[in-house]
C-alpha cells in the first residue's frame, strides 16, 4: 500500500536541504506538486483505479527528485551539458536506496524505475510491458502539461538567460521549422536559438499520448497563451506555426481513439 501523505512528507524533508531561496530549486518544488496534480486529474478523467491511481502519483513526485542534486553539482538544469536528471533520479532512488524512504514494499519499483528513466525520452523505448507503459505515458504527459504554466509564469530572463526583447529578436531554424510543421516533437540537438527551445517546448503537444491530455490543452487555451506571449520579428513564420498547431489539436479532439 502507497501511503502518499507520508511520501509527501518524506520528499519536503528532503527538499528542505536544499537553498529554496534559489528560484529554479522553487520552480522545481512547486513543478512538481503541478505534475501530481495534473497527473491525479489525468487518472480521474482515464478511471483508473485507486492502486494505479497511487502509483501514477507516486512516481509523479519522483520523476524529478535528481534535478536537486543536479543544481547542487553544476548549477544548471541543462542535462546535454549536465546529466540526465531521469536517471541522476533513478540513480537516487534505486542504487542509493532512497526508494525505500517512500515505500517500504518493493512490488512496485520496475514500474517506478522505468516511468522516470523514461519520462524525459525523445522516443520511448521499445519492449516496455503494457502495464508499465501506462504510468510511462502518464508521467511524460503530466510532466509535459505542467511546462506550459511554467513557462507562462518564469521570467524568460530565468528561463532562458537572455532578456525578452534578445530573445524575439532571434529566428527559427530551419529544420526547427519543419519539423513543427510535421506535427513532430522537436530534437533538441538541432536547436540554435533559444526562440527554436521556445517553439520545442510548444511542440511538447505533439507527444501528449493521451487525448484527455490534448482536451487539457485546448481547455487551457495554452496555444494561443504560450504563442502570444512572445512576438517574434520572425511574425509570418511564427504565425504558421501558431495555426498548424491550432490545427492538429482540433483534429486530435476531434478524432475518435
Amino acid at each position: 500500500m502507497i501511503d502518499l501523505n507520508h511520501c509527501q512528507k518524506v520528499f519536503c524533508q528532503y527538499v528542505n536541504q536544499y537553498d529554496k531561496s534559489i528560484g529554479l530549486i522553487q520552480l522545481k518544488i512547486v513543478h512538481t506538486f503541478k505534475v501530481v496534480e495534473i497527473c491525479k486529474e489525468l487518472c480521474s478523467w482515464l478511471k483508473l483505479n485507486e492502486e494505479e491511481t497511487s502509483i501514477a502519483l507516486l512516481i509523479s513526485l519522483l520523476h524529478d527528485l535528481g534535478r536537486f542534486e543536479q543544481y547542487r553539482l553544476y548549477q544548471s538544469f541543462e542535462d546535454y551539458k549536465t546529466i540526465d536528471h531521469a536517471l541522476l533520479s533513478s540513480y537516487l532512488l534505486f542504487e542509493e536506496g532512497m526508494i525505500r524512504w517512500f515505500i517500504e514494499e518493493d512490488d512496485y519499483d520496475e514500474i517506478i524505475k522505468i516511468s522516470i528513466e523514461q519520462h524525459n525520452k525523445y522516443r520511448i523505448d521499445e519492449n516496455i510491458d503494457k502495464r508499465t507503459l501506462l504510468f510511462v505515458h502518464l508521467i511524460r504527459d503530466a510532466d509535459k502539461l505542467d511546462n506550459f504554466r511554467v513557462k507562462e509564469s518564469e521570467s524568460i530572463e530565468t528561463l532562458f538567460n537572455i532578456s525578452l526583447e534578445e530573445l524575439q529578436s532571434e529566428t527559427i531554424s530551419e529544420d526547427v521549422y519543419q519539423q513543427f510543421m510535421n506535427n513532430e516533437l522537436i530534437y533538441a540537438p538541432i536547436r540554435n536559438t533559444h526562440l527554436d527551445m521556445w517553439i520545442s517546448y510548444i511542440a511538447f503537444i505533439y507527444d501528449l499520448y493521451f487525448k484527455e491530455s490534448v482536451f487539457y490543452i485546448d481547455k487551457n487555451n495554452w496555444i494561443e497563451r504560450s504563442f502570444s506571449r512572445i512576438k517574434p520579428i520572425e511574425k509570418d513564420k511564427y504565425d504558421q506555426l501558431k495555426n498548424n498547431m491550432k490545427k492538429y489539436v482540433k483534429e486530435r479532439i476531434g478524432s475518435e481513439d
